[in-house]
């Protein structure tokens, strides 16, 4: 099968590309920056492009027989740390008031944090792009990465997850990907809306947990993925999951 996966250098991405040419399909690996695409293969034809840009976007599309996507919004970690470094060493440097050392230690690195979970909402304008591409192209299947935690999975995760992590870290990524599921499941596609639970760098195991109930609290909740990726081109040919959101855990 001919298939086009977005997010093709993240990590789960690669994963898709490696697996689906391992299998035998003709893949398209839509990227920004073609030279972080590693991978050679006589089956792999590489498209640079910006998912915001609907025309390229829907180039891309033309011909395919399905969809990936494994677009993510990478979490800049390093802008915190390097505001914690910084605000450690003007308190210890420079003398000032009480009151200015507590503001400079605590609040250089709390808008650091508020800088970086502030994301623009990329993941459902892009899918909106991928969505109308499809519908002009005919093409009828869209596998899509979401994670636990959005939908009806939102207390999945454990509490931590649901009433830190989120709230305080990923607040306007995962509201990006509540519009992005809905987005697709109004649709008129065949869709699978994938629910990692916490991504590892692990191996292809090929046994894992999916399609538990949301209210199950034994999931491990972590997965590898690599394992994600086998979960994901499984519906190439197993219509199990067609219009639902699985998630997928240890």
């Amino acid at each position: 099968m001919k298939l086009l996966i977005f997010g093709a250098t993240g990590g789960t991405g690669r994963q898709l590309v490696e697996q689906a040419l391992a299998q035998g399909h003709e893949v398209t690996a839509f990227v920004r920056n073609p030279a972080k695409m590693t991978t050679q293969h006589e089956k792999l034809r590489v498209v640079k492009g910006n998912i915001m840009d609907c025309h390229s976007v829907g180039a891309a599309v033309a011909g395919q027989d399905a969809i990936f996507s494994a677009l993510g919004v990478r979490f800049r970690w390093q802008i915190i740390a390097i505001a914690v470094v910084v605000s450690q060493i003007l308190v210890r440097t420079i003398a000032m008031p009480r009151w200015l050392q507590l503001v400079t230690d605590i609040g250089l690195p709390v808008l650091a944090l508020l800088y970086v979970a502030h994301t623009p909402p990329l993941l459902s304008q892009a899918t909106k792009c991928i969505l109308a591409a499809m519908e002009r192209e005919g093409t009828k299947l869209f596998v899509c990465e979401s994670s636990l935690g959005v939908g009806d999975s939102k207390n999945q995760p454990g509490p931590f997850f649901t009433y830190f992590f989120v709230p305080v870290l990923l607040r306007n990524v995962f509201a990006d990907k509540e519009v992005q599921e809905k987005i697709i499941q109004a649709s008129h596609l065949d869709w699978v809306i994938v629910r990692p639970a916490g991504l590892t760098n692990g191996p292809r195991t090929g046994n894992y947990r999916h399609g538990f109930p949301v209210t199950d609290k034994t999931i491990s909740g972590s997965i590898s993925r690599a394992d994600v990726a086998d979960f994901m081109l499984r519906q190439l040919t197993d219509t199990t999951y067609r219009g639902k959101t699985p998630g997928i855990s240890y």
